[in-house]
């Protein structure tokens, strides 16, 4: 946007935050920028956006559980960046089954377990960079099914077959879908795709 269209959505913010009585703090306000970082992400001016460095070293950072509590509490703060990570279902799947444990981990937590910690944090150092959407490109929507998962990611193909990824999406799979056939899993997943 040019500068004069930047100044009119500025007044507007400001017009409207006024009417409803709230205020800004002018110490903390900044304009004109080329990007922002907000709430753990970096969003570009250009419309791209990715996970914010330092959110992503407090991650690699955390070590490994020994109680089921803070493997909940590592996967909730995973769980914010899941739109920047495909197959976010299946790396955390192993996690998953200890997540409500009591007490220590000791016997149950495995190397199986520590490689799936290691790859969900080496997901959040090489995750996606995604891109707003394009009104003038049409959406594709590509959806995999898994043994513990689903999932899908909502794209969008530019004019030089260059891909503009706008998010993943995964859930994991109940105990009952874990038993559908491969075919009804990836209908599961399509249906999942388009709920969402």
């Amino acid at each position: 946007a040019s500068p004069e269209q930047h100044a009119h959505h500025v007044r507007s913010v400001i017009d409207e935050l006024t009417r409803v009585n709230l205020m800004l703090n002018p110490n903390k306000c900044h304009f004109a920028q080329k990007t922002i970082y907000l709430l753990g992400f970096c969003i570009e001016a250009n419309g791209k956006s990715r996970l914010d460095d330092r959110k992503v070293t407090n991650v690699q950072e955390w070590p490994e559980p020994t109680t089921g509590k803070q493997i909940q509490q590592f996967l909730g703060l995973v769980n914010y960046f899941r739109t920047y990570i495909p197959y976010f279902a299946d790396l955390t799947a192993p996690l998953d089954t200890l997540r409500s444990h009591e007490g220590k981990l000791r016997h149950r937590w495995t190397s199986y377990h520590s490689h799936a910690f290691q790859r969900i944090k080496d997901a959040l150092v090489h995750s996606t960079v995604l891109h707003a959407p394009k009104t003038d490109l049409p959406f594709h929507l590509a959806t995999d099914a898994s043994d513990v998962g689903i999932g899908a990611v909502l794209y969008q193909i530019g004019l030089n077959d260059e891909i503009y990824i706008n998010g993943f999406m995964a859930r994991s799979l109940s105990k009952s879908e874990r038993n559908y056939a491969v075919t009804k899993k990836e209908l599961l997943a399509i249906i999942f795709a388009f709920n969402k």
